[in-house]
């Protein structure tokens, strides 16, 4: 190994764990990867699963920084919001060390407050501020279980929504009428793009266009096996419609796991946005450059 780490990253969501061994020069030197999300870890041990992952890592010394649900209420420690507009210097300067830890913090999540409008993430500020930097701007798509539309000026998050397409279109598939006549799993890319195309085409609200996935279906509009992928078209068409109004770009930089990437990718295309993919590299960039704004990686042994 021609580096020596300097930092231990971690991205902690609800499902999953994510760790990197990071070099100073921001190069990951190792990955783990643990189904220990926080709602994952028994009986809400967080040292314990902290020390099973990363626990030799820790031993050399290494500062490490958190981000994502571990600091939320139901997490390790909650790490307050901290409000838009904010940077990177922002989350460094309000990182959480958990009670009874050495060398560890986590890194804030962000609150916006609109009017009567309120919104927050967690996670997302990091991997915006790895690909945006401290300067750049942008509007940034984090698609999920809750999808995250970003504006960031001048390095600075200044506004953001967040949809529950993710979780809708589960519930939908798997809890509701519209999921009864749906057959098989395989990738239907017509369904999907029809259901685009609905979205895109029609003057109501989602609500009025969900049972044309029933309708379709009976009448073999759609086929039964290509019924989940227009639903998911359908979702995230009208997702499109309502934040493109709000934040309307020419291009948007897209951050996310590949195979839900890629919907997006092709709905924005045919939306006539212009898009920039971006994947895991995303949180280890994020974390870096906090840590690195933070100084916390002049505490790292060789």
């Amino acid at each position: 190994m021609t580096h020596s780490p300097a930092l231990i990253g971690i991205d902690w969501g609800t499902t999953s764990l994510r760790a990197w061994a990071i070099a100073a020069d921001g190069q990951v030197l190792e990955t783990r990867r643990r189904d220990l999300g926080i709602l994952r870890v028994p009986g809400g041990d967080f040292p314990a699963a902290f020390a099973e992952c990363v626990g030799d890592w820790h031993s050399l010394g290494l500062p490490v920084l958190m981000s994502g649900m571990i600091g939320s209420r139901q997490g390790w420690a909650e790490a307050a919001y901290v409000p838009c507009p904010a940077d990177t210097a922002s989350l460094a300067a309000h990182l959480l060390r958990p009670p009874g830890t050495e060398r560890v913090w986590i890194v804030p999540g962000l609150s916006l407050s609109d009017g009567a409008r309120r919104d927050v993430m967690r996670g997302e500020e990091t991997q915006i501020a790895g690909v945006v930097g401290e300067d750049g701007s942008a509007t940034v798509v984090l698609p999920g279980t809750h999808s995250k539309w970003v504006r960031v000026e001048g390095g600075r998050i200044t506004d953001f929504a967040t949809f529950m397409t993710g979780e809708l279109f589960d519930v939908l598939a798997k809890h509701s009428i519209l999921g009864r006549l749906m057959t098989g799993d395989a990738p239907s890319d017509a369904g999907f793009r029809q259901g685009l195309d609905v979205a895109r085409s029609g003057d109501g609200g989602l609500s009025g266009a969900l049972f044309s996935v029933r309708a379709l279906g009976l009448f073999g509009d759609v086929p039964a096996d290509a019924l989940r992928d227009y639903l998911s078209g359908l979702l995230i068409g009208h997702e499109l419609r309502e934040a493109l109004a709000r934040f309307p770009a020419s291009e948007v930089l897209l951050i996310g796991a590949a195979s839900l990437a890629q919907r997006y990718e092709t709905a924005l295309q045919a939306a006539g946005v212009g898009v920039k993919c971006e994947g895991e590299s995303a949180a280890v960039k994020g974390l870096s450059g906090i840590a690195a704004r933070a100084g916390l990686l002049k505490d790292a042994r060789p």
